[in-house]
């Protein structure tokens, strides 16, 4: 069944094409061990590439068994093994974070040295699903509520996005794969955990099928924001000009499609992302309601036909 639901997702969102050399990144957890082990039987048919790349974090000191438990999957499979090392340290706020960003920091690289288009990530349904409802509890919009991209621009996909975690785990079992399981993912610190564990469970007591609604969710917002921002940048391409942002086509434009274009904007002048409050508070300046502060110091000012931004801080 699992085999099936990941071909289906690799030709219906148009995934991987034929010849693509890609990057398969296995921590050692249920996930991915299966994600390698489902590509690995669909490389021929579909002509794929497969290498195998695994990122210890100096975060447990078990990782150096699980590089060498990813090690012996790849020997097992005949493909190219890779492990890298990464530094996020201990101290500080959001470790997680940290080693999320220099986890993807260093499969990019990795990715680019070897030749590969594509770096495939074993996200399943139940993780978009406990995203959607992470994002939800801190007041993130429909772009948050998004969730996780299946392919990313910069070549980061994940097969197993339309699979749920029972296929996985039956997958695994089925087939008498060895996996680790990662200890944060019980760990009630992480918010992330007490969704899973806490939050989910009591949500599909009420209704089962509530992964599958939360993915669907994902899927429609992601569909709608995508052509909210098509419609933005055509609006844009009158309406900016650097720094200044010309106020006539965005007061006509739908809702979605000015929110999307005052963030579009704003990125583009700050050169950082923005968050909801930032979008909301360029849309009081929008409206003339006082000055909207963006990160890196930024200031946008209602001026006589629009916005101008500076650099008036830190």
């Amino acid at each position: 069944m699992l085999l099936a639901r990941v071909r289906r997702t690799l030709r219906e969102r148009r995934l991987v094409g034929p010849g693509d050399r890609v990057l398969v990144a296995v921590s050692g957890g249920p996930d991915s061990v299966a994600m390698l082990d489902v590509l690995a039987r669909l490389s021929v048919p579909l002509r794929l590439t497969l290498e195998v790349a695994t990122v210890d974090h100096g975060l447990r000191a078990s990782a150096g068994l699980e590089v060498e438990l990813v090690r012996a999957h790849a020997e097992r499979l005949a493909l190219p093994f890779h492990a890298c090392r990464v530094d996020v340290g201990l101290a500080g706020a959001s470790v997680q974070a940290r080693a999320r960003a220099a986890r993807y920091e260093a499969l990019l690289e990795l990715a680019a040295s070897r030749g590969a288009s594509r770096i495939s990530v074993g996200h399943t349904r139940d993780d978009q699903a406990e995203t959607v409802l992470q994002r939800l509890l801190r007041g993130s919009g429909p772009r948050g509520l998004a969730g996780i991209e299946p392919a990313r621009a910069d070549g980061v996909f994940r097969p197993l996005l339309d699979a749920s975690r029972a296929q996985v785990d039956a997958w695994v079992k089925g087939h008498g794969l060895s996996c680790v399981q990662d200890p944060s993912n019980v760990d009630p610190k992480h918010q992330r955990a007490r969704v899973r564990h806490g939050l989910l469970p009591a949500l599909q007591q009420e209704n089962p099928a509530i992964v599958a609604h939360l993915a669907r969710l994902a899927d429609d917002l992601r569909g709608l924001t995508r052509d909210a921002d098509a419609e933005a940048e055509a609006v844009l391409v009158g309406a900016a000009a650097g720094p200044f942002l010309d106020s006539g086509s965005l007061l006509g434009a739908a809702p979605a499609v000015r929110v999307a274009a005052l963030r579009a904007w704003g990125e583009a002048v700050t050169g950082a992302s923005l968050g909801r409050a930032h979008v909301e508070a360029l849309e009081r300046a929008l409206r003339g309601r006082g000055a909207a502060w963006l990160p890196r110091g930024w200031r946008v000012r209602p001026v006589p036909g629009g916005l101008a931004a500076d650099r008036a801080g830190p």
